[in-house]
């Protein structure tokens, strides 16, 4: 055999890792990065496909995610209660076996309710349109689709050396203004023109794989995964506040770059300790070594990591594998926090029992429909998008807005992005979620009245 044989498969290998690196990263910025203008709307790649989607099931949704819920609910039952020797033979176990009994039983009532929306039987607060449809149908439909995407995609956003080539020439900037890595610009970008639950799960991908410590993946999570433009413009519309979603918006990028500044320097996420995930140990190297120049060493680094990463088809496999795990233990759990929130809410007086402290402090800051408002302080926690359909129904503007700027700053909601935090190794409590929750609402209230003073 010929030297010119032999060595030929040695001189392709740097094509392969070419076309990884700018083929497989190109397509995560396509899908998850780029804005475009679609039905007259600024969207995204995956927010196009998602919109397609459930425009082509239409009215039929009920047919998709009712079926989900009642599957899902089965799956990790058997899971659960098998012998976990024989259970860990089962496909996809270590996506589906449920690390907790709560998750269980969280799946299993969602499974129940999901049957009688599918049968049209039961009382009208489990399967009436505020409560049961809303969270099992209408918010359900657009998660799936949008998380489903977003997992079977984010691996070529993640593993193909673009964080590795960003991180290192933002380094600078991200270490000077938030003591964090540059790679997680990408994190934040995916977040703001994407997804909130994209941007946890980038977060938790990453922390697990050692380029963030548990300090860092901890502010991320919780101070950056913000919710996307799209959102905040639906937000604006279901607050009757369609004219304002400037205004809000502008207040919502204030506010989260101010708490993003100064939660992290205060407990609990000041305690957590900068240290990586033992078993991945410091994967992150984006300081450059030698007579490197910043852009030198990005383009080795990103080098490096395409030459490790997966095929596209691996990456696929891999995502989908992160999909049963959201769709069969994360979303039934996640839909049951918010079904229940929406039952306590419209059919108890508990929130407006809680919230009483909060009508005090809105009527020093001089805002109308205190009493109405004030369960809109805390229901954030339970679910982002109840203080939005709160804020619908108040008859003040300056009210309105309020409520749905806290919608979009409390940021940490356990119908979805705590609940994926829980689900992650990222190393925050139940305790910590809501401290931080509490912390980022007494810091975002009194400048959103504020702006809505000068407002209205």
């Amino acid at each position: 055999m010929s030297s010119t044989a032999i060595d030929r498969p040695t001189s392709s290998m740097p094509r392969v890792v070419l076309s990884k690196l700018f083929l497989c990263s190109l397509l995560g910025i396509v899908f998850f990065l780029v804005p475009m203008h679609y039905d007259d709307k600024w969207t995204i790649l995956m927010g196009i496909i998602t919109d397609l989607i459930s425009a082509g099931i239409g009215d039929n949704m009920a047919l998709f995610t009712l079926p989900l819920f009642i599957v899902s609910a089965g799956i990790s039952l058997v899971y659960y209660l098998l012998p976990h020797r024989l259970a860990m033979r089962l496909p996809y176990a270590r996506h589906l076996i449920a690390s907790h009994w709560s998750w269980v039983v969280l799946s299993t009532i969602g499974g129940l309710v999901a049957t009688l929306l599918a049968l049209g039987v039961g009382p009208d607060w489990i399967i009436g349109k505020d409560t049961g449809v809303t969270a099992y149908i209408d918010v359900a439909g657009a998660i799936y689709l949008i998380i489903g995407l977003g997992c079977l995609f984010l691996p070529f956003l993640t593993d193909y050396g673009l964080l590795d080539f960003v991180g290192t020439l933002m380094r600078p900037y991200y270490r000077r203004l938030f003591n964090l890595p540059g790679r997680s610009t990408v994190d934040t970008l995916a977040s703001w023109v994407g997804s909130s639950s994209i941007a946890v799960l980038m977060t938790s991908y990453q922390y697990e794989r050692g380029y963030y410590t548990a300090r860092e993946s901890a502010v991320l999570a919780t101070s950056f995964s913000v919710v996307s433009l799209p959102f905040v413009l639906l937000t604006s519309q279901v607050a009757g506040l369609p004219n304002h979603f400037f205004q809000l918006y502008g207040a919502m990028v204030f506010i989260c770059i101010l708490c993003a500044i100064v939660v992290p320097k205060l407990p609990p996420l000041k305690h957590i300790p900068d240290e990586y995930y033992p078993p991945a140990g410091k994967q992150l190297f984006e300081e450059a070594e030698g007579d490197h120049s910043p852009l030198t060493w990005a383009c080795k680094k990103s080098y490096e990591v395409a030459s490790h990463s997966p095929s596209p088809m691996l990456a696929f496999k891999k995502g989908f594998g992160s999909m049963l795990d959201i769709f069969i233990m994360m979303m039934p759990a996640a839909m049951t926090i918010e079904f229940l929130a929406l039952v306590v809410y419209y059919h108890t007086p508990v929130f407006q029992i809680l919230s009483y402290p909060f009508i005090f402090a809105l009527e020093a800051m001089q805002v109308p429909e205190a009493r109405a408002a004030a369960p809109g302080m805390i229901i954030g926690l339970l679910d982002q998008f109840v203080p939005a359909i709160i804020a619908g129904s108040r008859d003040s503007q300056l009210t309105r807005f309020v409520l749905a700027g806290l919608s979009v700053t409390q940021l940490i909601f356990f119908a979805e992005t705590a609940l994926l935090i829980m689900r992650s190794k990222i190393p925050l409590s139940v305790k910590q979620l809501v401290a931080i929750f509490f912390i980022r609402t007494l810091i975002a209230l009194p400048i959103l009245v504020a702006i809505a003073h000068w407002l209205f």
